[in-house]
């Protein structure tokens, strides 16, 4: 049991330790999430344009 501790503490150390040496904030690359999503804002302007023409039919 004592061991186990032992264990899962070293690894909780070692995953600390390594958090600590990435760069941060990192450079942005693939998977970004600075860029606008184009398909998000194309559902949102399909979406009013079907707004105006139901309020445009009443």
């Amino acid at each position: 049991m004592i061991t186990l501790l032992v264990i899962i503490a070293l690894v909780i150390v070692g995953l600390e330790l390594n958090r600590r040496r990435q760069c941060w904030p990192r450079d942005p690359g693939p998977g970004s999430t600075d860029v606008p999503d184009r398909d998000l804002q194309r559902l949102v302007v399909d979406l009013r344009a079907m707004a105006d023409q139901r309020c445009a039919n009443w």
